[in-house]
């Protein structure tokens, strides 16, 4: 029997994954927002050069260039996307580097911000999955790529 701890945990690990499930879609409508109105996402991508500046592996750019929507990218791809097109002005941005949202400063705003919280909350996500011992290859609602 589990003890009431125990449940505790879970439920609050699974409150984690719902976050994480619903901050990929906040992810996903700011991505499909930069792609304009009557073209296709095809059409907007960058070449694959570009693709493979942005880190992105060919694994990732096979999967990007399969599908018509972003509806099957996961939260690393949905991020490299965000910096490195729609936010390339930005991408130098030193936010981008921080994995430790302790010191993502709750006083800056704005959408890099909130970017870099989703992707290191989900990198912390990944991490627990990984020490818990869990196989994330079934988790659906986590990617199997963990990036920095």
């Amino acid at each position: 029997m589990a003890s009431s701890s125990e449940g505790k945990n879970e439920r609050n690990f699974l409150k984690l994954h719902r976050l994480v499930l619903d901050s990929t879609r906040v992810l996903r409508a700011k991505f499909d927002s930069f792609v304009p109105s009557g073209t296709t996402l095809q059409a907007w991508l960058p070449s694959d050069m570009d693709l493979k500046k942005a880190k992105l592996s060919d694994h990732q750019i096979r999967h990007i260039k399969q599908h018509k929507k972003s509806e099957m990218f996961d939260i690393s791809v949905l991020t490299s996307l965000l910096r490195h097109f729609c936010y390339k002005a930005d991408s130098k941005h030193p936010l981008w580097a921080e994995t430790d949202n302790n010191k993502v400063e709750p006083s800056l705003t704005g959408e890099i911000a909130d970017i870099v919280r989703i992707r290191n909350l989900r990198n912390e996500v990944c991490i627990i999955c990984k020490h818990l011992m869990l196989d994330i290859t079934k988790c659906s609602f986590l990617p199997i790529v963990c990036e920095s």
